[in-house]
């Protein structure tokens, strides 16, 4: 142990931990990932949102409200929630993290969201985390599943199991970029399967994935497991888009 930590320690002045945004020495631990003037610039999603699908009423002073979108057709998630806005670093570290294939800025993300207080998310309740699949073709391409090191952080942190045998995605489907909301639905509809009904039926599970766009896929992700037993599907994202 003493040896790890010396050569740990001479790693760290050789090669200093810098930040992913503008290269600076960081003097915090390897968990960080920004230092704290790039970390400022994040911002975190506190404001009013609609109870439902977790859009953002920024300064409303009704506070807490359904949205119209949810009123008018209600999506089969009971709650979606993001901790940070999709933009600036937050937005080029999730492209290095999932293109780049820099598992190391993927892990301090992981940790960010892991760490950020939903506070209105009762873990209790909830019997095991489900990550968004990628299909086999996409997962051999990329080599990892961004939604699943995301989930392992928070069910770390929450003591819930993170289950991927329960949501498969059969069919490939094309990349959601640029595509308005409708396509998006009809991309993704009837893209997943539930693999393990029987794990399903009657439990309270967490749908995690990286980033919320539309609500498209998640919503799909839901409907599966909604239609194969599941009780109550929230979803959790590290960061949103607005």
């Amino acid at each position: 142990m003493i040896l790890n930590d010396f050569f740990s320690e001479i790693s760290d002045v050789l090669f200093p931990p810098l930040c992913f945004a503008c290269s600076k020495v960081l003097s915090a631990g390897p968990e960080e990932v920004f230092c704290p003037e790039c970390r400022r610039q994040i911002t975190f999603l506190t404001d009013s949102h609609c109870p439902v699908c977790g859009i953002i009423f920024p300064n409303s002073p009704s506070g807490h409200h359904l949205c119209g979108s949810c009123m008018d057709n209600k999506p089969w998630f009971t709650s979606a929630r993001a901790a940070v806005v999709y933009e600036g670093v937050i937005l080029d570290a999730i492209h290095q993290f999932k293109y780049g294939r820099n598992i190391t800025t993927g892990a301090a993300l992981a940790c960010l969201m892991a760490d950020f207080d939903f506070t209105d998310i009762d873990f209790g309740i909830f019997d095991a985390i489900v990550p968004v699949p990628l299909h086999i073709k996409r997962l051999r391409e990329r080599g990892f599943n961004q939604s699943l090191l995301l989930a392992r952080a928070l069910g770390k942190k929450h003591g819930l199991k993170v289950d991927f045998s329960l949501l498969k995605r059969h069919r490939l489907t094309l990349t959601q970029t640029g595509l308005d909301k409708k396509e998006r639905e009809k991309n993704i509809s009837g893209a997943f399967i539930a693999a393990l009904p029987e794990k399903i039926r009657g439990r309270n599970l967490i749908l995690v994935d990286d980033v919320y766009t539309t609500g498209a896929t998640i919503n799909e992700c839901a409907k599966t497991l909604v239609k194969a037993g599941a009780e109550r599907v929230a979803v959790l994202t590290l960061a949103r888009v607005l």
